[in-house]
C-alpha cells in the first residue's frame, strides 16, 4: 500500500508538472500601439495566454515593413529567443522576416494570407522552404470582399435602388486588392458596374475626404464598399448629412463603432470574425506544446468570416464594448480536450455564459 500510494503521488506530481509547463511566444503586432482593431487582436492573446501559462511578449512594426523587420532583428539579437513566433508577413518584406526566423531556429505561425504572386512563390508554402514555418491561419480575402459586395447590393435591391458603386481600398498590396477583387467579380458576375476604386491607406481621415471627392465625382453614388471599418466610418462621416439620401456602407473588422452604428441603421454591414485569429493560433501552440502536432500534417487553417447586418447584430450584440475577454474559454477549442480531427474556430461560438 505504502508503495501504491508514492507511485500515485509520484504520477499526480508529474501530472501537475505537465499541466504547468510554460512557453513564451512573441506576438509581432503589425500596427501601433492602441489600434483598434490589432489592439483588440492582442488583448484577446493575452487572455488566451493568461488560462495557458504562456509568456507572451509583443512588439510592433508600427505599419512599416521596415520598421517590423528592425524591431524584430532588434528583439532576437537582445532578448533570449521566445518558443514561438507569431506574425503577420508584410508584402515586400516577408523573406527577410522569415530568413531571419529561420536564423534564430524559431518555430513561427504566420496570420492572414497577406503575400501572393511571384513574392509568394519566393517564400512557398509553409516548410516547403522554412522548416520553422509551422503554418498559417487565415480567411479568405476575396470570398469575404465578393460576400460584403453581395451584402450591400442585394440591401439596394431590396429597397429598389439601382446599385451605383465606389470602392475604398486600403493600400497596394494582396490583403485589400484580394478583398477588391472579390467586390470586382461579384459585380461583373451580375453585370453591374464599379465607378472607381480610390486607396486611403486605412486611415479614416483620407477615406473622408476620397469620400468626399468620389461622391462630386460620382453623384448617383449609392454603395460605398470599404476594405475596412475605420475607412467605412470615414466615408460615413463625409456623407451622414447628405440631404435626402441614403447611403450603403459596409466595411471588414466588427469595430465597436461600426456595428454599434449598425444596429441604428445607419450603416449596413461589416464583416469580421479574425480578431480571434491570434488566440486561435496560441491554442495550436498549446497542443503543440503538449505533444499534439497539428502542424506535423497540415500547413493552414482556414476560418470563415460573417457578415453582420441589421438583421443578424442581435446574435453579435455581446461582442459590442467588450473591455475584458476572460469569459472566453480557450480550453474548449483545443484538440487535445475536444478529440476532434481539425480544429473548430467559430467566432459564432462566443458566448458570454
Amino acid at each position: 500500500m505504502k508503495y501504491f500510494l508514492i507511485i500515485i503521488l509520484v504520477g499526480f506530481t508529474f501530472h501537475l508538472n505537465a499541466q504547468d509547463k510554460s512557453f513564451s511566444v512573441l506576438f509581432v503586432n503589425p500596427s501601433v500601439e492602441g489600434d483598434t482593431f490589432w489592439g483588440k487582436v492582442q488583448n484577446i492573446m493575452a487572455v488566451a495566454a493568461k488560462q495557458n501559462n504562456i509568456a507572451l511578449d509583443v512588439i510592433y512594426g508600427e505599419g512599416n515593413r521596415y520598421i517590423q523587420l528592425a524591431e524584430l532583428k532588434k528583439y532576437l539579437q537582445y532578448r533570449a529567443p521566445p518558443d514561438y513566433v507569431v506574425l503577420l508577413n508584410y508584402p515586400g518584406g516577408a523573406k527577410q522576416s522569415l530568413n531571419l526566423l529561420e536564423q534564430y531556429k524559431v518555430k513561427f505561425i504566420t496570420l492572414e494570407q497577406t503575400i501572393i504572386g511571384e513574392e509568394r512563390n519566393t517564400i512557398g508554402a509553409p516548410k516547403q522552404y522554412y522548416k520553422f514555418w509551422l503554418g498559417e491561419i487565415y480567411h479568405d480575402n476575396f470570398i469575404a470582399g465578393k460576400k460584403l459586395a453581395q451584402t450591400l447590393v442585394t440591401s439596394a435591391q431590396q429597397r429598389n435602388i439601382t446599385p451605383h458603386v465606389i470602392a475604398i481600398n486600403g493600400h497596394y498590396g494582396s490583403e485589400s486588392d484580394a478583398r477588391s477583387d472579390g467586390l470586382k467579380s461579384y459585380l461583373t458576375e451580375n453585370k453591374l458596374e464599379l465607378s472607381q476604386t480610390v486607396y486611403a491607406s486605412w486611415s479614416k481621415p483620407e477615406a473622408m475626404e476620397k469620400t468626399r471627392k468620389l461622391i462630386q465625382r460620382y453623384p448617383q453614388t449609392n454603395i460605398i464598399w470599404s476594405a475596412s471599418d475605420l475607412m467605412a466610418l470615414g466615408a460615413y462621416s463625409a456623407v451622414k448629412n447628405a440631404d435626402q439620401k441614403n447611403y450603403i456602407i459596409g466595411g471588414f473588422d466588427w469595430l465597436n463603432d461600426n456595428l454599434r452604428l449598425i444596429k441604428q441603421g445607419k450603416i449596413t454591414a461589416s464583416v469580421g470574425g479574425h480578431f480571434m485569429i491570434g488566440g486561435w493560433a496560441l491554442i495550436t501552440l498549446v497542443d503543440l506544446h503538449d505533444g499534439i502536432d497539428y502542424w506535423q500534417k497540415h500547413n493552414a487553417i482556414a476560418i470563415d468570416l460573417d457578415v453582420i447586418t441589421t438583421k443578424n447584430i442581435a446574435q453579435y450584440e455581446h461582442l459590442i464594448d467588450v473591455q475584458d475577454w476572460s469569459f472566453i474559454d480557450f480550453s474548449r477549442y483545443r484538440l487535445q480536450r475536444k478529440g476532434n480531427a481539425s480544429y473548430q474556430f467559430n467566432v459564432k461560438n462566443l458566448r458570454k455564459d
